[in-house]
């Protein structure tokens, strides 16, 4: 009877076990569309969702004012974006709070010019869609997102500080190099 018990145990602990592993989804494989957006970057100039057909990948990474993480990495993001324009990839800012005020968005210009930021940062208004559908539903920062040319997100969010996940960046990007 005890020989029965313990084998049961061990068939239930197999078979539980192996479920976790199963359920494991690759991050690659989901895609789903990036909101459309037409907004201004922190300099004034526009930009919009069209700005995804220009590279065959953009990282995007949302970020705020009050996020020491955030300002943190923003010089580790300025050399992988120089280092990945060599390779047709893009690297966006979005600063959420950037477009809530003019003081919100001086104190974003100032932290982006203080910490040696040449890549685009969007500078979203509460007033559109792409804040209120999207930008509004975002509670981890830094979040970032690697989006393909077609303007789909490949897996979900990165949060926390991208270089610590670089492997996953990096296998995201070789996916959508792959389908090229």
């Amino acid at each position: 009877m005890k020989k029965r018990l313990i084998l049961a145990l061990v068939i239930c602990l197999a078979v539980s076990l192996a479920g976790c592993g199963a359920g494991k989804e690759d991050p690659l494989v989901s895609k789903t569309p990036f909101p459309k957006f037409s907004e201004v970057d922190t300099e004034g100039n526009p930009v919009s969702s069209d700005i995804f057909g220009d590279y065959d990948a953009t990282i995007v990474n949302f970020w705020n004012n009050g996020c020491g993480t955030c300002i943190e990495e923003m010089p580790e993001l300025e050399e992988m974006y120089q280092q990945f324009k060599e390779r047709n990839i893009n690297l966006i800012g979005v600063g959420t709070d950037s477009g809530e005020s003019d003081e919100q968005l001086a104190a974003a210009r100032e932290i982006l010019t203080g910490k040696g930021v040449s890549y685009i940062n969007i500078s979203p208004s509460p007033e559109n869609s792409f804040y209120k559908e999207f930008v509004a539903d975002i509670f981890t920062f830094p979040s970032t997102y690697i989006v393909d040319r077609e303007g789909n997100i490949i897996g979900a969010a990165l949060a926390g500080n991208v270089k610590g996940q670089l492997d996953t960046v990096e296998s995201r990007l070789e996916l959508i190099l792959n389908e090229k």
